[in-house]
């Protein structure tokens, strides 16, 4: 192996963090050129994680990463999007993986998955899940919408002051942390689930994400602006909970940190 190849080698895994490989903010490839290309690029890394394969994910990145003299370090060049999404889509990595979106914002970036061999539920697809109103996807009646548990799971602005499940007066904070329980409810064990573009998006909450079974893997700001975080979780078991088990943990939480978890 040349020294070339070496250095880059040596740069891919000192760039790893939790084998995931984070742009610096605003820099990942616009496989889409929507709010959802942070995600896209996670939701390829944790693939070739699950299936143990981190030095494909390099061989197919390998092209594009080059020296660059006036920062004197390696670097993506994350411009050549078509071209990195060939490379990533040859591999097909996402083959039997199952990747459920609760409320999608529009479906170019399921098509791009579906393309690399992801399975995307129908109900996912359709956009048939209702997330307002009298029969708003809950804990009290999550099952009757979602048979399954999926690889991975995601979700895009939905942990928001504007949006989720919100019904009777309940708070923002309370409304985002029962979505984030249905999220570990259908997560498989050792699957990931991504969360992007939200206010109720952050670390501070990891001691409430580890009672649901979820384990934070990265947080990071995927590009300049008030809510445009990514948080990466795992989960760790097989952990499922019903709304009186998430009521008893948010309230005993809330009593600790009563700032930290709203009104």
């Amino acid at each position: 192996m040349n020294q070339q190849l070496l250095g880059k080698e040596e740069w891919f895994k000192k760039k790893l963090r939790n084998d995931f490989l984070i742009f610096d903010k605003g820099e990942f490839p616009a496989f889409t050129n929507t709010g959802y290309d942070s995600v896209l690029f996670g939701i390829i890394n944790s693939a070739y994680i699950k299936k143990n394969n981190l030095d494909s994910f390099f061989k197919a990145l390998e092209p594009f990463i080059n020296f660059d003299d006036g920062k004197n370090k390696f670097v993506i060049d994350s411009k050549r999007t078509e071209e990195i999404k060939e490379s990533l889509s040859d591999d097909r990595i996402l083959s039997g993986l199952t990747v459920f979106e609760l409320n999608p914002k529009e479906t170019s970036h399921l098509e791009f998955l579906e393309g690399m061999g992801a399975v995307i539920p129908q109900e996912v697809m359709n956009n048939s899940i209702p997330i307002l109103g009298e029969k708003a996807i809950k804990l009290n009646n999550w099952n009757e919408y979602i048979k399954g548990k999926y690889d991975i799971t995601i979700s895009n602005g939905l942990m928001d002051e504007n949006s989720g499940i919100r019904y009777n007066n309940h708070s923002a904070v309370f409304s985002a942390f029962e979505l984030y329980t249905i999220f570990a409810n259908i997560t498989k064990k050792n699957g990931f689930s991504f969360h992007s573009n939200g206010s109720q998006i952050s670390s501070l909450y990891e001691t409430y994400f580890q009672f649901i079974g979820f384990k934070v893997i990265e947080y990071f700001r995927n590009s300049d602006g008030q809510f445009n975080f990514t948080m990466i979780m795992k989960k760790i078991n097989e952990q499922v909970s019903d709304y009186n088990r998430f009521f008893y943990t948010y309230t005993e939480l809330k009593r600790r940190w009563p700032t930290r978890y709203g009104n």
